[in-house]
């Protein structure tokens, strides 16, 4: 499994906005766009129903948004890189410039682990986290999964 078949160059997001709620709601609908997701709702409540229980602010400034729905045919990873600084309000005093929603079946616990670790595997890399932090092209985003 290669994570990076899960990505899509036209689906890599540039950010102004730092305000949490707003940023999973351009998200989703971005999702929603590229035809990621049929039920717009179904996958924003869940989204914010997981963030409601616990932050998906995993540190080092990256945030891990995801949800598993029977709706959802194939995973996919939508990557943002935000201009501003957010507060995804983990209680870390950290912010968050990089976010990965993941989307996914729900039957397929397996697939969504190996995903979520090839995801962090890069964020907790330094020198692929800087150039994630640091990219203004989807082509950049998309180079530090490559390998994977």
């Amino acid at each position: 499994m290669r994570v990076i078949d899960y990505f899509s160059k036209d689906s890599v997001l540039f950010l102004n906005n730092n305000d949490k709620n707003e940023i999973l709601s351009t998200m989703v609908s971005e999702a929603e766009a590229k035809g990621y997701i049929s039920n717009k709702k179904e996958f924003e409540d869940a989204i914010f129903e997981r963030e409601s229980i616990m932050s998906t602010d995993v540190g080092w400034q990256v945030a891990i948004p995801h949800a598993k729905l029977k709706s959802i045919s194939k995973f996919f990873v939508l990557p943002a890189v935000l201009n501003n600084n957010s507060d995804w309000g983990a209680g870390n005093n950290q912010s968050v410039k990089l976010v990965f929603l993941i989307g996914g079946p729900s039957e397929e616990q397996k697939k969504y682990l190996q995903i979520l670790s090839k995801v962090t595997l890069v964020v907790r890399n330094p020198e692929r986290r800087k150039a994630l932090l640091a990219a203004t092209t989807a082509e950049e985003v998309l180079s530090q999964f490559s390998d994977l």
